[in-house]
């Protein structure tokens, strides 16, 4: 199965009663912003002063850093704060998380997309690739599946998303790891999801802008993995940015796309062959724009890229 975001779907009623849900689940966390502050600081704060404990240890010999600790802590550890990702640790990441959180821009058509057309339902084994700390795992979890999620971000992973499940009172098992090397064993799950995260595999920075030039073909090694850990009948849900080469380097262009299709084609849900159909022409761009600049106020200056889903299943 394949298919190109369009503004008729994310508009529909399907789409919004899945979005209605993820914003249920986003509110609960924002209406307990406090708790995951004070989980937070707790957390980072304990890994950051273990560091700061260990630096002095290797700097100053044990039995003499027993008998100063004191003095030390105040001298060296007092004028400094605990950050993350280089912003002060404060209230103002937790409002960041939880803004970033949020259904913004492509998520509204993707995360409906993904769960309508896997069918996805309960009691499910579920591997979510580069989830970091969106809700999607959360969604999954909260209806009684088995959800393992992995990311490259060990604070991510180790800190942030098992915070927000924790608020949430739901079971996410968080682990760090790599899209094109899954520690899984073979036919482990019934279902994959990757949402939007082969764009980033080789992601560079060009002139301050990114590009992918897909050099080591990483976007392929993963989906193959993918394949691997699906039961025989399970599905690999994908999806990806979608765009013109003029509009972003980053994301997935049509040529590629269609190699793609090629070389996995035995895999596809369903047989596809209308590659006109998913062309990214300028009536599809100023489509993206129209939509961009009418359904998602964050980021009027984002590029107008679409996003294209895609299924694929390992034969029984």
């Amino acid at each position: 199965m394949i298919e190109l975001l369009t503004e008729e779907k994310i508009k529909s009623c399907d789409y919004l009663r899945i979005r209605c849900e993820f914003y249920d689940l986003w509110n609960k966390l924002f209406l307990n912003k406090n708790q995951l502050d004070n989980i937070l600081k707790t957390r980072f704060v304990r890994s950051w002063f273990a560091g700061k404990l260990i630096l002095l240890l290797r700097k100053s010999g044990g039995y003499w850093f027993f008998r100063r600790l004191t003095p030390q802590l105040q001298k060296r550890i007092s004028p400094s704060v605990p950050r993350f990702e280089g912003i002060p640790l404060t209230s103002e990441v937790t409002y960041q998380l939880l803004r970033s959180n949020q259904l913004w821009m492509s998520r509204s058509w993707e995360y409906p997309w993904a769960i309508l057309n896997s069918d996805v339902s309960s009691n499910e084994r579920i591997l979510d690739i580069g989830s970091g700390w969106s809700l999607f795992p959360l969604y999954l979890a909260q209806r009684n599946n088995h959800v393992d999620s992995i990311d490259v971000s060990e604070k991510q992973m180790r800190v942030i998303s098992p915070a927000l499940a924790a608020i949430l009172k739901l079971n996410v098992n968080y682990s760090v790891g790599t899209a094109a090397s899954l520690s899984a064993e073979d036919n482990t799950y019934d279902y994959v999801f990757c949402i939007s995260v082969l764009e980033h595999l080789e992601e560079e920075v060009e002139n301050g802008m990114p590009v992918n030039r897909h050099t080591n073909r990483l976007d392929r090694k993963a989906i193959r993995e993918f394949l691997r850990v699906i039961k025989p009948g399970g599905k690999v849900v994908l999806t990806l940015d979608y765009a013109s080469e003029d509009i972003s380097q980053r994301s997935f262009h049509f040529d590629y796309v269609k190699d793609l299709i090629d070389e996995f084609r035995a895999n596809l849900l369903q047989p596809f062959d209308k590659f006109d159909e998913i062309r990214f022409t300028k009536e599809k761009e100023n489509e993206m724009k129209k939509l961009w600049s009418e359904f998602f106020p964050y980021d009027p200056g984002r590029p107008p890229c679409g996003v294209l889903g895609i299924i694929l299943t390992k034969p029984s």
